[in-house]
């Protein structure tokens, strides 16, 4: 019985031997290996730039990132409140509170990500930022993967490292926009679709679908990637893929699943319409040639004129056919669909193609890999060369813009207004200020409004289009009185070329309003504003419940909420 016991002892003993034996070998092999290494790497290269140059405590630049952020608490509070008798009104009312919020006016689907991160971490710009983080690493093991079909594992990393270095990308990394979360999803749609052209099984083509569709989900123009997919599946297999139903179903599925946002799109998103067919302080019209060359004119300031360079002399090498494997051709359709897609776009910023760097990352270290390919030394140096300086490059001469002072402000206004008070705001960047004060969770009672809304008619930015309501200072007094608003945090001279914005501005300095502190704001470029005050209302206010109505050009209707007291 004992040696039985024995004997069943060994055994088990050798089958955990031989498990851990088939572990160490699947972890061992070079691919994983070199997986992991390229992982690590990649994850120390956007930790870098995170830690030199990723603003934080609420010192935003670019208008949208604080409404980005404040559109994931939305979210959190939307799933802990669970308003399933009437999520409208809860929706109106939360514009009413933090009118900042633009959840219809983008697709939704980075905002629910924010709101795990906000679940875990709390409601932050930093929690904000965390999410960020993730998915620039997802980013650049995306491009990693996605290389790796024509390169080796160091060149691979290399295109990887060089498109996650590159000005563009990491400008927008570092701040909480929708660019890097959509452009992760590309680059791994993009990998499983080059899974599926080399011979795996149709179930890459239905993962490759459907983080297509998620980066749709993310940010519309996404969807460029469509008629890529098409030309190069046409190119690659023929006509023969389309005979066979699975396919034809996942190409109805897209659709299907892309119809809802259609539809919010077409009912919310018409300030985003008007960017496609045309809006005056386009930088150059589309009819021009100066329109159809500005995106190539970007392309120094966005990837370097050394990662540039690697790229033509690639483009140079694919040209003149010196070794141009088939499938290379969804990285040109990538490019010509792609630039051709955002040239006829008539809202022109940089920004927007930034999907196009990720194939041209790629053909700048492939034409490095094919020139020099038979002295790897070369090659790796070569490849160090224009990964590094494109880093350094980064790093000293495209710091992330930013105006901090919001911080300060908002914990002065958390300690001094009495509990359900409702707040004016008045300055260019209302939406760091109002985010901050959404990230005061102890002072969630507080709602602020926004003086651009009450005495102007603005959609989006002013050079788009503002009406004055020409109210004089007696007027807006009793506005805000009405209102309940007990403080006033004003940036000092705030387009005050407006009337009414220049009658606001003669109210606070009235014997209507006490100022209470001044706080100074620092910037690391030149920024319209240079301090907030903080002034108290002398008058008797309004309290409880009080309605207010807010014009919203963005999305074509008042909006009638609640501020003040629940």
């Amino acid at each position: 019985m004992t040696v039985h016991s024995h004997s069943d002892a060994n055994g088990e003993t050798g089958a955990s031997a031989q498990r851990m034996n088939g572990l160490r070998r699947r972890w061992l092999k070079p691919e994983v290996a070199h997986d992991v290494i390229a992982a690590l790497l990649l994850m120390a290269v956007v930790a870098i730039l995170f830690a030199f140059g990723a603003p934080t405590d609420d010192a935003f630049s670019w208008p949208d990132a604080p409404r980005h952020a404040l559109n994931g608490a939305f979210v959190l509070d939307l799933l802990r409140d669970h308003p399933i008798h009437d999520p409208t009104s809860y929706a109106y009312n939360y514009y009413a509170r933090y009118p900042a919020l633009t959840i219809l006016f983008y697709p939704p689907l980075f905002y629910v990500v924010l709101a795990v991160f906000y679940g875990v971490l709390g409601v932050s710009q930093q929690s904000a930022l965390c999410a960020e983080f993730a998915c620039y690493i997802a980013l650049a093991f995306g491009t990693y993967r996605l290389a790796r079909f024509w390169l080796t594992p160091v060149a691979a990393c290399g295109a990887a490292i060089l498109l996650a270095a590159s000005p563009e990308v990491a400008y927008w990394g570092r701040q909480v926009m929708l660019e890097i979360p959509a452009f992760a999803l590309v680059a791994w749609s993009a990998a499983f679709f080059m899974h599926y052209l080399r011979g795996a099984k149709v179930a890459h083509l239905y993962v490759s679908g459907f983080l297509f569709v998620l980066a749709v989900y993310t940010k519309t123009t996404s969807a460029f990637m469509a008629p890529v997919y098409l030309i190069a599946l046409i190119q690659y297999r023929g006509l023969a893929p389309f005979r066979e139903w699975r396919i034809v179903a996942a190409g109805f599925l897209s659709v299907l699943m892309l119809a809802p946002l259609a539809a919010l799109t077409l009912k919310y998103g018409q300030q985003n319409m008007h960017s496609i067919a045309g809006i005056p302080e386009s930088p150059a019209s589309r009819l021009s040639l100066a329109g159809w060359l500005w995106y190539a004119r970007q392309l120094p300031s966005q990837m370097g004129y050394v990662a540039l360079a690697a790229a033509l002399l690639g483009i140079g090498i694919v040209i003149a056919k010196r070794g141009h494997p088939r499938s290379l051709s969804l990285l040109f359709w990538w490019f010509v669909i792609g630039y051709i897609f955002f040239s006829a776009i008539a809202l022109k910023e940089a920004r927007h193609d930034i999907f196009l760097l990720l194939p041209l990352s790629i053909i700048a270290i492939f034409g490095i890999s094919r020139l020099l390919g038979r002295s790897p030394p070369l090659e790796i140096a070569a490849i160090a060369l224009v990964t590094v300086s494109t880093l350094v490059l980064t790093l000293v001469a495209h710091p992330v813009q930013y105006v901090s002072g919001y911080d300060p402000v908002a914990d002065y206004v958390a300690g001094a207004a009495p509990p359900n008070s409702n707040i004016v705001f008045s300055g260019y960047r209302d939406g760091a200020f109002i985010f901050a004060m959404r990230a005061r969770e102890k002072r969630r009672d507080i709602s602020i409004v926004r003086a651009d809304k009450l005495l102007l008619n603005i959609a989006i930015r002013r050079e788009r289009f503002v009406e004055d309501k020409n109210l004089n200072a007696h007027e807006i007094g009793h506005i805000l009185d009405t209102l309940g608003i007990r403080y006033v945090v004003a940036q000092s001279g705030f387009w005050t070329d407006l009337p009414s914005m220049n009658q606001l501005e003669l109210l606070l300095n009235g014997p209507h309003f006490r100022r209470l502190r001044r706080f100074p704001m620092h910037a690391n470029y030149h920024a319209q504003e240079k301090e907030l005050v903080v002034y108290q209302n002398l008058d008797k206010v309004a309290s409880g419940r009080i309605r207010i109505q807010i014009n919203v050009p963005t999305i074509g209707r008042a909006i009638n909420g609640v501020v003040g007291s629940p």
